[in-house]
Formats: structure tokens, sequence, C-alpha cells
């Protein structure tokens, strides 16, 4: 096993995988990537470690590198892919690490929001499960919006994203951190994951 350096100080251990200098770079080696991740004792001995927040972090930048958003999610063919950190995350140093990354050809940009009604150019809304409560007290009232809602459920035995509104959830499964995808919200909102996303996710509603 090597440990290879991503970006500015993130590392992980991957089997005989090779990154870039970047953020593990969109191709058919990333997927092999998030077989990989997080699959160390001292992981779940540490939770939140800096390392396995960084991690965290490179897990939702590459999942979202698999997602297409509709055209009409962007004003114009410049417009940044907005991340939005809802309320308080204590991942927040670590994602900030991704800020001007690329997806589907756009520059990742990183901001806070306090309430869903500050949503509305998000195009990815990261939730801290210390927060999963107030996010899903707000989005019983939203509307259907093509926005990836991805949950951090690593620190947390709640069962509470079942059958909920989050479209992907960030698990632990012993020393392991996997994702599972609702995928009936995801199309409800007009967004498409890739085939090979859906290979190595739990499907936990599967759509029609």
């Amino acid at each position: 096993m090597t440990e290879q350096p991503i970006r500015n100080g993130i590392k992980t251990q991957f089997h005989g995988f090779k990154t870039s200098p970047r953020l593990c770079r969109p191709r058919i080696e990333l997927i092999v990537a998030f077989a990989w991740l997080l699959f160390t004792a001292n992981a779940a001995a540490d939770p939140q470690s800096d390392r396995v927040n960084r991690i965290k972090a490179a897990f939702v930048l590459n999942i979202a590198r698999f997602v297409s958003w509709p055209p009409e999610a962007f004003e114009s063919k410049d417009e940044q892919l907005l991340l939005c950190l809802y309320r308080s995350n204590p991942i927040h140093q670590a994602v900030d690490l991704i800020q001007g990354e690329m997806v589907s050809g756009r520059h990742v940009s990183i901001t806070r929001v306090d309430s869903l009604n500050e949503n509305d150019s998000c195009h990815i809304l990261l939730i801290a499960h210390n927060e999963l409560r107030s996010y899903l007290k707000e989005a019983r009232f939203g509307p259907t919006i093509p926005l990836l809602t991805i949950a951090d459920l690593t620190e947390s035995d709640s069962l509470l994203h079942a059958g909920s509104d989050i479209m992907i959830s960030l698990v632990r499964d012993d020393t392991r951190i996997g994702f599972e995808i609702n995928l009936t919200r995801s199309r409800q909102a007009g967004l498409k994951m890739s085939s090979q996303l859906l290979k190595l996710a739990t499907i936990v509603d599967e759509a029609p």
C-alpha cells in the first residue's frame, strides 16, 4: 500500500493507485480510488482527523464529477459550480481545499448558507450529521430543484436519512466509508448520475 499526495497536503491510501498533483482526475482509475478510500483502522479510530476530513472532501468532489446537472441549472456556460455548506460543518476547512477544482468544465466555488432560503444559486449542498434534522425540517416545504444534496453521516448511527430528501449519504461501515444514493430523489430533481458511480454505491430507493 502506497500513500500518494492529492493536493495541498491532502493524502489518502490506495492499493497501487496513482494520482496527479491535483485532486483525483475524472478518469477510470478514479473509480478504483473510491473503493479504497478510508479502509484503514486509523481512520476509524480518529474520525475527525484532518486527514479523514480531507478524504471526505475528495469524496464530495469526485462524486460531483460523475453527476450531470440540467442546462437550466446554470445561467451561463461560464458560471461556477457552487458548493454550499449547510449551516455549521466540521469539515469546512477541508472542503475549502477543493475551491477552484474543476467539475464538468466549471470551477468549484465554496460558500456557506444558514437556510434553504439562501440556496437559490447552490448546485451542491453539503450537510453535516448534526444539521440533518434542521435540513429535513426545512426541506419539507421547499420546491424540487436541481440541487445535489450530500449528507455526511459517517459520524452518526442515526437512521434519519432513511427515506429522506437526501440524494447521497456518506456512511461508515466499520473502517470503511461508502455512499448511498437515492435515485428517485435525484431523478426528480433532474440530476443524472453516471453508471460508474452507481456501481460503487448502495441504491436505497430504486427509481422506476
